[in-house]
């Protein structure tokens, strides 16, 4: 530990001992600037789109409503839309700057570009990975730390939307704890544009001559441009409307999705001439509009708004509003532009990336340190620490750099150093913390991976199985968490190969095709056939049910789309890939005419108002399936309240504190369908006593660790409870044929 903090440590100090060396005279400078600024402001006279003041403090507007809505301020639910009218301010900046370079000289040098942009970006971003994954081993656990550093590294690379894409990351979802540089993704996506974008324009620019001298020429010539741009941004939008209601999480990172935001921006930069011309009063009305479309977003939207698609629309086209007021000869007495240029918004915007840098890390370790969620005036107290942090890295990293350092040969070297700096802590960091977990593990022990049947089965139709009440038993005394657990908390999330299923198999709501390969396991030539239908809720059961099929020699076909819960199957929520999924599903088991179609899906962890819509989807599914075969419904258990490897990992781990007391409220989903299975004629397989015993859930049972996250099961244990639940499945069986 102390090696790897020790070179971290001197990694950021060469960083901050650069800064200082060349931003000596920053204070007075920026002073200076500020001043100027004021007094071309009064004056009315235009500022060119790279020192436009109300840019700096629409920057300030996107940054707090970011930073606010992910401190929980409650009247900001949609504040992530800042991110929107970043996106927007970057496509309108940096196309401003290509067409400023390719009129004054002819042609754009892509190399000064990248140049300047790896001097304006790399440097503070690097400074805030170092930080994060020094503080990510300090504070958290070995599991959470590996996580951190290794998303760190796409971070690095400008790849971190890739990463948590690939990933299935829902930005709002709350069943992980989110990545401590998760806000990377959005970097990314800006450097993916930066990267593409220029040399699109570049070839642009030679292809229509738009070096040429003569105005009439260029300004033709421009409006061509201008078109091609519109085009493009058309494809971009209408793709993001499309992928938004098919694949969510896959939109939301996507480059694809969120270039229509920058090229919206690029546009207003190519046609400013003529945007230029508008009166002072319509671009005064044009400003205070586009500032209430923002606002309106940030208060409207909220987690479960469809985003980007069509509702990123609001936000983008306020932000080109508020643009465009701010394009012409004169500041208008009563624009927007006079509110967004005052002090303390320019003191923030020019803060602005330090800001969105480092108050993400700083709540998320925070929140994760702390193991439980924070306050809102916690987080607003972090949120003020992160501020100063953000004003020491841009003064003494960020402005020197990019102001001082000017030729490509130190600008290399920034480059090299944050690059040797990232990988060197990175490198250090995971084989600091793989020796903290060998150490863990070793300690503990790791009981067996015992076969199905281990734990007794209770042939009752819901009790609790013996071992589950000597949990919550333990729990109630306060007992320890046993020693030797299975599997080990690193690998969690592992299937032992027997179990796996192919990954043609089943289909995922982060990636097309809705549908999959029919495949058949268990007992491939039986002619006793198992279908088993449904979401993730479904398919963590498959380890169960093949055992199950191994001895009564089934033959077993999944129809399986993870993030499709049944709440989705038969409504207009989700993605519509859902639905169509699911009628496809439909179709499958009919034509396959299984003896029993086992249907499972997420219940207990939808919320009040969903519920109750989920319950109807399983309901509906069994009824369509019941007219080919017998139908078996899956009891979706409780789960747990918090995420088990952070609860074991804690320093004060217990039985006691890795137990979820639920209340009675919380298994009514769970006792509806039962209910409502009974009345409907088919079977209900009862699993809550697998895994909960009087409205007590423990995370390890005996010497296995029963969930994964805070709703799957792990392979390890639904291979432990087997046998149980092949007695519960005969049991269903059997009162459907009564």
């Amino acid at each position: 530990m102390s090696a790897r903090l020790l070179g971290a440590l001197l990694a950021c100090a060469a960083l901050l001992a650069g800064g200082v060396a060349v931003g000596s005279r920053r204070w007075r400078e920026w002073r200076g600037t500020a001043s100027a600024w004021a007094q071309r402001l009064s004056a009315g006279t235009p500022a060119s789109s790279a020192h436009r003041a109300d840019i700096q403090g629409l920057r300030a507007v996107a940054v707090l409503l970011v930073v606010l809505a992910h401190a929980g301020v409650g009247f900001l639910p949609g504040g992530f839309v800042g991110v929107d009218v970043f996106f927007v301010l970057s496509g309108f900046l940096i196309t401003g700057l290509l067409l400023a370079e390719a009129r004054a000289r002819g042609s754009v040098s892509l190399i000064e570009f990248y140049v300047r942009r790896a001097r304006r970006i790399l440097p503070a971003a690097a400074l805030t990975l170092l930080a994060t994954d020094v503080a990510a081993f300090l504070l958290l656990n070995f599991v959470r730390a590996r996580q951190a550093v290794e998303d760190s590294l796409h971070a690095a690379a400008f790849a971190a939307n890739f990463r948590f894409a690939a990933r299935e990351v829902d930005y709002f979802a709350r069943a992980e704890p989110p990545s401590p540089v998760l806000h990377y993704w959005s970097l990314a996506v800006e450097e993916q544009f930066y990267l593409v974008w220029p040399l699109l324009l570049t070839i642009a620019l030679f292809g229509l001559a738009l070096g040429c001298r003569r105005r009439r020429a260029r300004e033709g010539r421009e409006r061509r441009l201008l078109a091609l741009v519109l085009v493009l941004t058309g494809a971009s939008l209408g793709w993001s409307v499309h992928v938004t209601t098919t694949l969510p999480e896959a939109a939301y990172f996507s480059p694809f999705t969120r270039a229509w935001e920058l090229g919206v921006g690029a546009a207003i930069a190519v046609g400013s001439a003529t945007l230029g011309l508008v009166p002072p009063i319509g671009r005064a009305v044009l400003g205070w509009a586009g500032l209430l479309a923002i606002a309106s977003a940030a208060v409207l939207f909220s987690d479960g708004t469809p985003f980007p698609g069509s509702a990123a629309l609001l936000p983008t086209i306020g932000t080109a509003l508020a643009l465009v007021a701010g394009i012409g000869d004169r500041v208008p007495r009563l624009a927007v532009a006079r509110l967004l240029a005052v002090w303390p918004m320019r003191v923030i915007g020019d803060r602005s990336y330090a800001l969105y840098l480092w108050h993400w890390p700083v709540l998320i370790l925070a929140g994760q340190y702390a193991g439980h969620e924070l306050t809102v005036p916690v987080k607003l107290s972090l949120v003020a620490g992160a501020f100063l942090l953000s004003c020491l890295s841009y003064a003494l990293v960020e402005n020197p750099i990019r102001r001082r350092v000017r030729s490509r040969a130190a600008t290399a070297i920034v480059v090299a150093a944050s690059t040797a700096a990232i990988l060197g802590t990175a490198s250090v960091s995971l084989a600091a913390i793989d020796r903290e977990q060998q150490q863990f593990e070793s300690a503990a022990g790791s009981a067996p991976l015992v076969a199905s049947g281990s734990i007794r089965a209770a042939l009752g139709a819901g009790g609790a199985l013996p071992e589950v009440v000597a949990a919550v038993e333990a729990a109630r005394r306060g007992g320890p968490v046993p020693r030797g657990l299975s599997p080990p908390i690193s690998r969690l999330r592992n299937i032992p190969a027997p179990y796996a299923l192919p990954r043609a198999c089943f289909s995922t709501s982060a990636s097309p095709p809705a549908t999959s390969e029919i495949c058949r396991l268990g007992v491939r030539t039986s002619r006793k056939l198992l279908v088993l239908m449904g979401d993730s809720h479904a398919l963590m059961w498959l380890p169960s049910v093949l055992e199950l099929a191994r001895r009564d020699g089934w033959a077993v076909v999944p129809l399986l789309r993870t993030g499709c819960m049944p709440n989705r199957w038969v409504t207009d929520s989700g993605p519509e890939t859902c639905r169509t999924w699911y009628a496809w599903a439909l179709r499958q088991a009919g034509r396959l005419h299984p003896g029993i179609t086992l249907l499972g899906g997420s219940i207990a962890e939808l919320s009040a108002d969903t519920a109750q819509a989920g319950v109807d989807g399983v309901i509906a599914a069994a009824k369509l399936l019941k007219r080919s075969g017998g139908v078996v419904l899956i009891g979706d258990p409780e789960g747990l309240g918090f995420n088990p490897v952070d609860c074991l990992l804690a320093r004060d781990a217990s039985m006691q504190k890795c137990t979820t007391t639920w209340p009675a409220a919380a298994f009514a989903a769970y006792d509806r369908i039962a209910a409502r299975a009974r009345h409907l004629g088919v079977g209900f397989l009862s699993t809550r006593g697998f895994l909960c015993y009087e409205r007590q859930c423990p995370a390890v049972i005996r010497h296995t660790i029963a969930y994964r996250d805070n709703s799957h099961i792990t392979a390890a244990y639904a291979i432990q409870v087997a046998g149980a639940f092949r007695a519960r499945f005969v049991r269903a069986v059997t009162s459907t044929r009564r």
